[in-house]
């Protein structure tokens, strides 16, 4: 199967979220967040930019994520993601068109996430990493995360989380991925681009969330 190109990208990302309602989600005591799903037309083809967060937070530190972060009085999603991306990275908001927001999702760090998608159209030669924020930041192109040989999920025991953690799930009660009926594990994607940068937990939920409604079946 062939690999699209930014246009078709661009529109079939457009198209898939166009096609239903988005799932909402509101959870008592979880906090509004959103991260940005950005596609940027680069000569190659298409990429989706992640970063890995720094070392030196408090909470996932040194994990591969999308731009983002909660949203701040009076923003919505695509306000706050698009401000989150500048500030970690920065992408000029005026750069990004929106093309539909994906479905809430919650986070073990008790948020309620709401993934924007947008398109790119001319992006910087290379993006500024917020020291604070953000150890690094890279690109992985469209063709090689619609490879099947990068996807891969694994069965997780939930009653191997911590103490806290396990006490934000209970309280958020809602499932935070997607559920085996077999053993009521929880079914954790991952993509392994290489060794040094695997994307996984609710980053990758999200790129498969994103890829199957938009990619599938493509010709």
């Amino acid at each position: 199967m062939r690999a699209p190109g930014f246009d078709e990208a661009t529109e079939r990302v457009r198209r898939a979220l166009g096609a239903r309602p988005r799932r909402s989600l509101a959870v008592p005591g979880f906090r509004p967040a959103a991260v940005l799903v950005a596609l940027l037309d680069r000569p190659g083809g298409p990429s989706i930019l992640f970063t890995r967060r720094s070392q030196a937070l408090n909470h996932h530190r040194g994990e591969i994520s999308f731009p983002g972060g909660r949203l701040e009085p009076g923003e919505d999603a695509p306000a706050a993601a698009l401000r989150e991306a500048h500030e970690e990275v920065g992408l000029a908001p005026a750069a990004s068109e929106v093309l539909g927001l994906l479905d809430d999702l919650p986070s073990v760090a008790g948020y309620v996430v709401t993934p924007v998608a947008a398109a790119v159209r001319a992006p910087p030669a290379a993006f500024t990493a917020a020291a604070d924020e953000v150890d690094e930041h890279f690109e992985l192109p469209l063709a090689q995360l619609l490879d099947p040989a990068l996807r891969r999920a694994s069965l997780w025991d939930p009653a191997g989380l911590p103490e806290r953690l396990a006490a934000v799930v209970a309280r958020a009660a809602v499932p935070f991925e997607d559920v085996d009926p077999g053993t009521g594990h929880w079914r954790v994607w991952s993509f392994h681009a290489d060794e040094a940068r695997v994307v996984w937990g609710l980053t990758a939920r999200i790129l498969a969330d994103l890829l199957d409604r938009a990619f599938a079946g493509r010709g």
